[in-house]
Parts: C-alpha cells; sequence; structure tokens
C-alpha cells in the first residue's frame, strides 16, 4: 500500500512540475490579441481603475486603439527586417526612438485632453508604478537568461 502511495504521489508531482514549466510565459504577454481586443482591455481596465464615463471609455478606446494598431505595424516591420536579416544603422535607430517619443508626447497629450485632472493625476500615478514594475520585472528576467520576456531557446 506504501509502494502504491509512493508511487502516486511521484507521479503526482511530476505532472504538476511539467505543467508549471508549460505554464511560464504565458499570459497576456503570450496572447496574440487584435489592436481592438487590446484597446477594449485597456479601455476597460481604464474605466474601473479612473471610473470614466461613457464618452471617455469611446476615446480612450479609439486612442488605444490607433496606438495599437500603429504598434503592431512597427513591430511587423521590425520582425521582417529581422528575418531579412537587415541591420539597423545608427540614424534609423535614432529616428525610431524619435518618432516612438513623440508617440508618447502625443498619446501623453491626448490622455491629459481625454481625463478630468484628478483622473489624468492617477493615471500618472498608475503609469509611473507601470515603468517600475516593468523595470524590475526586465531586471528579474535578465537575471534568469530571459530576453524579450521570452525563455531562450538552447536547442542543440
Amino acid at each position: 500500500m506504501k509502494k502504491i502511495i509512493g508511487i502516486f504521489v511521484i507521479a503526482l508531482l511530476t505532472s504538476i512540475a511539467v505543467n508549471a514549466q508549460q505554464g511560464q510565459g504565458k499570459g497576456q504577454k503570450g496572447m496574440n490579441l487584435t489592436p481592438e481586443q487590446k484597446a477594449t482591455l485597456k479601455a476597460k481596465q481604464m474605466t474601473l481603475a479612473l471610473d470614466l464615463n461613457t464618452k471617455q471609455q469611446t476615446e480612450v478606446y479609439n486612442l488605444m486603439k490607433n496606438s495599437a494598431t500603429e504598434q503592431q505595424s512597427v513591430m511587423a516591420s521590425m520582425k521582417q527586417k529581422r528575418q531579412d536579416g537587415v541591420t539597423i544603422s545608427d540614424d534609423e535607430k535614432y529616428e525610431m526612438q524619435k518618432q516612438r517619443l513623440d508617440k508618447k508626447i502625443e498619446h501623453k497629450t491626448a490622455m491629459k485632453n481625454i481625463l478630468t485632472k484628478d483622473q489624468y493625476e492617477k493615471w500618472e500615478k498608475m503609469m509611473q508604478h507601470q515603468r517600475k514594475s516593468g523595470k524590475k520585472n526586465m531586471a528579474k528576467n535578465n537575471q534568469k537568461g530571459v530576453k524579450g520576456g521570452k525563455q531562450k531557446n538552447n536547442k542543440v
């Protein structure tokens, strides 16, 4: 009887360990969402956190949808360049970073126009917290040998 229980416990622990490893890296980052889905989720999250009215929800949704669409096209372009083996020059990197910062400024200005003063201040605090936790996660992932939030495949 003890042997059967022992075998059962070992099998159970093994299956738990395998499932835990397979589940790593899953979560929102692993989901392939459309820009509309991303915008909907983000607008709903902000509605809950900031108590947005109907007009604000629509404006936030539209802003998030545009941002997600632009981000998707930029990511697809970068992926294609990487697959083609094209290296990006320093000037191109500079322009890309400049465009990214311009879009960030645009986004921040749009949010300031959509939200009330109190909501905007709360949103700013949320963004600061998100940036801090993102940096912590990046540092933690770099220590684990993870690049871009995804496990490296070390296949031989």
